[in-house]
């Protein structure tokens, strides 16, 4: 039944591949790999495919910022400008959890037109932060929330100079090697990366193999590769003191409103890098992502200790945690 549904839903969104489980406390309730990881050599989605995770990349950045926190490295009042040189006088109010929390009021970089032209260009973070560092702040630091990948991008830049490593080594260190994170990495497109799934797009009724995308456009906002079960593996230090203690996962996971909680119009709030979603189901814990060739999407509802994880290779993929949704809908009522 849930087979059916879910070819169903691949066919009618033209989805290459898809790789997805639902988890019910310690329980995996359905673990499901569907369609091709490659169409050109017509390669299946394994339990082994290795997908680009775009966005859900902000909650691991998010962890390891908490953990620098948690050791007194830094503070979440800091400004980030106490970290990173050169940034722009307005932004020097700017604190580390105005950047977790989305409320930074620092124009997104990848909402600017220059930014798409120049995409497959590799760039220093000085020069993707050259994309909005002359232009007028959105609002003032904590006035409201707005998405803001810049935020996100400078907290990775704050990880390399706090830590003093490259950011996917920090989290390498940190999170992926000791949890038995075995394929999640940085991504890098000179790796040879096993199992690596090729990424699509849906343009004019067919579908094409993505266009490139330099690595450097994401860093610490969106630049980690992972698969399905490593996502599952990774649940276990939102519960124990692995990674962070008791007070920095209640932190992780407590609302944070901005000054107008103008969020709360779109039914969420936001914690320290999670998004809490009102949904039909409760409230829900979560991140998408989405990149050139890439969607995803990984929830979790408090009430039911349920997780989903769904990953596909094709970016575009509207609301992906739907899906999800709606799987966790058809378990419950059977």
């Amino acid at each position: 039944m849930l087979d059916s549904y879910i070819q169903q839903f691949i066919t009618d969104h033209h989805i290459p591949g898809l790789a997805l489980a639902i988890q019910r406390g310690d329980t995996v309730i359905h673990e499901g790999y569907y369609g091709l990881a490659n169409l050109e050599h017509q390669v299946a989605v394994t339990t082994d495919s290795v997908f680009e995770i775009a966005s859900v990349s902000k909650l691991f950045t998010a962890q390891a910022v908490l953990r620098l926190a948690q050791e007194g490295q830094l503070a979440l009042a800091d400004t980030v400008a106490g970290y990173v040189e050169g940034l722009p006088e307005a932004w020097h109010t700017v604190t580390i959890q105005h950047c977790l929390t989305h409320q930074s009021g620092i124009p997104n970089y990848t909402a600017q037109d220059r930014y798409w032209a120049l995409q497959r260009v590799s760039k220093s973070p000085a020069e993707v932060l050259d994309l909005v560092r002359d232009l007028p702040m959105n609002f003032p630091p904590g006035q409201r929330h707005s998405y803001d990948n810049t935020g996100y991008y400078l907290l990775g830049m704050v990880i390399e100079s706090v830590t003093k490593q490259p950011y996917a080594d920090y989290l390498r260190d940190l999170i992926f090697t000791p949890l038995g994170m075995t394929a999640t990495r940085g991504n890098d497109y000179d790796a040879i990366v096993p199992h690596r799934a090729q990424g699509y797009s849906y343009v004019e009724g067919q579908l094409i193999n993505k266009h490139f995308y330099d690595i450097s456009n994401t860093f610490s906002a969106g630049v980690l590769l992972s698969t399905v079960r490593d996502l599952l593996t990774w649940r276990k230090s939102w519960f124990d003191s692995s990674i962070l203690n008791a007070d920095y996962r209640k932190r992780w996971w407590t609302p944070h409103l901005s000054a107008e909680a103008n969020e709360k119009a779109y039914h969420y709030t936001v914690g320290l890098g999670w998004f809490m979603v009102e949904s039909t189901l409760g409230t829900f814990l979560g991140h998408n992502g989405g990149i050139q060739g890439f969607s995803a999407s990984l929830l979790y509802l408090p009430e039911t200790q349920t997780m989903g994880v769904a990953l596909y290779n094709r970016n575009d993929v509207d609301n992906p945690h739907q899906l999800l949704l709606d799987l966790i809908t058809k378990l419950q009522a059977d």
